[in-house]
């Protein structure tokens, strides 16, 4: 005998919530808005490659050592062959979920819409915990200047040009791109073209510093010729463009004793990395496309009754999705550590 669960069958609650969803994680995602996106079909391996091809003649830290001469051809002679080589770098993919319960009183008699705000939060949740899976792969990297000194714990000044100068000199030398496209809205995969540009991610702390660089253009003050490469952008600065977020927390009290007018939060200054990201620096992993969003929603009503529910004295809000992020070169992206000035 078939019973009709109400998983059977997407049922449009279902679907509706799974898009307000989506919808809400979009407006949080800032980091999960760039980088490579790479598709996982359902029901394959939970482990993804990603492959990029090497220069020509690269090192071993993958710049290309290219001589002009070498390549002077003789007549009647055939050029010397050459062959091609990859780096693949693996990623897992993991679940990640949230659950909330209530009471069939709550959804009867409350005076707020519970289940509705369940919804929102569950939302809220499972894209911050998405972008801080990306920041803490973002924030590792290998490639790292200081705002002064040479160690995290010596730092003590504020972000300048010069230094993002410094990180746009190392990056081009190892052939970095500027990022020329982000993520598209939507449940489907697919990209959409934006202005080239380096891409600076800070925490929002920071804000008043970069507005005190030289030559920064405020987001207003673009005109119709430049548009925004996502909505929490702030300006530019030279081929910079600057987007924060409160999700990327400093490391806190790793700085030096001798504040020098940063925050600190006790006794030592507060280390604020902004990360300077080039095109194909990193990328994403997710179970999406062919109409699958990546959120698989769980919204169960306390009036549906089940053997595990048999007097319908409880519901369930929730959500669950995989994911995974992962630096994909490392010469491609540069982490700047800066203290941020002490605005009381």
């Amino acid at each position: 005998m078939t019973t009709q669960n109400y998983g059977t069958v997407a049922s449009r609650n279902l679907i509706r919530a799974e898009l307000q969803m989506l919808k809400m994680v979009e407006t949080i995602q800032v980091l999960g808005k760039f980088g490579d996106q790479k598709e996982q079909p359902l029901n394959k391996t939970d482990s993804v490659v990603f492959r990029r091809l090497k220069p020509f003649n690269a090192n071993s830290s993958e710049v290309p050592g290219i001589t002009a001469a070498n390549f002077i051809t003789s007549e009647g002679t055939t050029p010397q062959s050459n062959t091609i080589s990859y780096t693949d770098v693996t990623t897992t993919v993991e679940q990640f979920a949230v659950l909330f319960k209530y009471s069939s009183k709550a959804e009867l008699m409350y005076e707020d819409d519970i289940p509705m705000d369940m919804q929102k939060l569950t939302s809220q949740t499972l894209a911050e915990v998405a972008e801080l899976v990306a920041y803490g792969q973002v924030k590792a990297g290998s490639s790292v200047l200081y705002a002064n000194g040479s160690t995290r714990t010596g730092v003590n000044t504020a972000i300048s040009l010069r230094k993002l100068q410094a990180a746009a000199r190392t990056m081009e030398t190892n052939r970095a791109k500027h990022v020329t496209s982000m993520i598209a809205a939507g449940q489907n995969f697919g990209t959409a073209p934006v202005e080239d540009c380096y891409l600076v991610f800070y925490h929002t702390d920071g804000t008043s510093d970069v507005r005190a660089l030289p030559g920064f253009t405020k987001r207003v003050e673009y005109g119709s010729a430049i548009k925004p490469v996502h909505p929490r952008e702030v300006g530019a600065c030279e081929e910079f463009r600057f987007i924060p977020s409160p999700l990327f927390a400093p490391y806190l009290t790793a700085g030096s004793a001798t504040t020098n007018g940063m925050v600190a939060t006790s006794g030592s200054v507060d280390v604020y990395p902004f990360v300077v990201i080039g095109e194909s620096a990193f990328g994403h992993v997710s179970l999406k496309g062919n109409g699958y969003t990546g959120i698989n929603p769980t919204v169960i009503s306390s009036k549906i009754k089940n053997h595990a529910n048999p007097s319908g004295m409880f519901g369930y809000v929730g959500a669950d999705f995989w994911y995974s992020c992962v630096r994909l070169n490392e010469n491609w992206m540069t982490r700047i550590e800066a203290g941020v000035t002490d605005l009381a």
